[in-house]
């Protein structure tokens, strides 16, 4: 009975985590994949910034450019933002201009849609790698599956909107008002905005917000770094000089581990191997995880060091899946460091 309910939460997890791939990869392949046809199919042009287009706080940049065949045309961007930074008028801007719509386009030397789709899809591939590598795929792996594929499709019948009541494609862009022609009389100078008390109030207040938050995030981002200086340090080290010796889960041993909001309830396997030496080692892996991923009797291949074999051994997972916390501790890291050094500039560039 116990072994069953193990298999069930084992192979739920790893059922969740092949989820949890699917969806970053779906979201991020297609974010990457509009960012990718914007920049293979639209067409280039060089452009000047005409005015905004301000609509429940969002300003939506409005180009002027002239096309290929002479005629002038004005095209509003495919995005918006709250920050007046980079739309002045009459600012020059390299533009890709929608192959389908002359009147829609976007500056093509902005890559925010290509970093946040790499940023999805890097979850998703270690997600998809630790569900195929961590975990044995059982029967139960197949049962969970289909029945989460069957809760999920269930869930999906119920919000799917009749065929008679669809919105097709059409509709849906004139509801959106996205094929609706630029009005110019909607179209204004940033600076107007800008100038007004309410505006320069609320950037005196969004430069405030950033110098005051701008330290702390450069600190998680310095604390990140050092962890994954560490652990790269410690694994590097490991498969670079290390030894390997084939090991068996003696027992396992639960410790609460906390997070930012809660505490878990890990195991972590302990394992008995043999160095080079003929000496028997005992040592608790530092990965641990709820169910455990490891049973005792489990034969495992063990990473050491010779010179100190009691404090210095892993479970040899593999190159990829060794690297994963590292990696995903640096990933943080990159993101803390962007998003600081971009507040750190809009502190710079706002008026006080």
């Amino acid at each position: 009975m116990f072994n069953l309910i193990f298999e069930g939460a084992q192979a739920y997890n790893q059922v969740g985590f092949f989820l949890g791939a699917v969806i970053c990869l779906g979201i991020g392949g297609l974010i990457l994949g509009d960012a990718f046809y914007w920049r293979v199919h639209a067409v280039r042009a060089s452009g000047t910034i005409a005015g905004v287009i301000a609509n429940n706080g969002l300003y939506v940049p409005v180009y002027r450019y002239v096309s290929p065949d002479g005629q002038t045309h004005l095209a509003k961007s495919n995005t918006g933002t709250g920050s007046i930074r980079g739309k002045e008028t009459g600012r020059a801007v390299n533009l890709l201009i929608s192959p389908h719509n002359p009147a829609e386009a976007c500056d093509a030397n902005n890559y925010i849609f290509d970093i946040i789709g790499v940023v999805m899809l890097a979850p998703g591939f270690v997600l998809g790698y630790i569900a195929l590598t961590a975990y044995p795929i059982t029967k139960m792996t197949w049962i969970m599956a289909a029945a989460m594929i069957l809760y999920l499709a269930e869930r999906a019948y119920r919000i799917i909107i009749p065929r008679g009541q669809r919105v097709s494609i059409s509709d849906w862009r004139k509801q959106l008002h996205l094929d609706q022609p630029i009005d110019p009389a909607q179209v204004k100078p940033i600076e107007s905005f800008a100038s007004t008390p309410e505006a320069r109030q609320a950037q005196q207040k969004q430069q405030q917000a950033y110098k005051k938050y701008v330290p702390i995030v450069a600190a998680f981002a310095v604390i990140l770094i050092s962890v994954g200086v560490f652990q790269s340090y410690k694994i590097s080290r490991l498969q670079a000089t290390g030894l390997r010796a084939e090991g068996i889960v003696t027992r396992l041993k639960g410790e609460w581990s906390s997070g930012s909001s809660r505490s878990t309830y890990m195991y972590h396997a302990v394992v008995r191997f043999r160095t080079d030496k003929n000496v028997s080692v005992e040592f608790k892996d530092n990965f641990g995880s709820n169910p455990p991923t490891h049973q005792p009797g489990d034969k495992v291949t063990v990473l050491y060091l010779s010179e100190n074999p009691q404090h210095e051994a892993m479970i040899d997972r593999g190159f990829l899946l060794n690297w994963t916390i590292p990696g995903i501790i640096f990933l943080f890291a990159a993101f803390l460091v962007m998003l600081a050094l971009g507040m750190r500039r809009s502190a710079k560039l706002q008026p006080a």
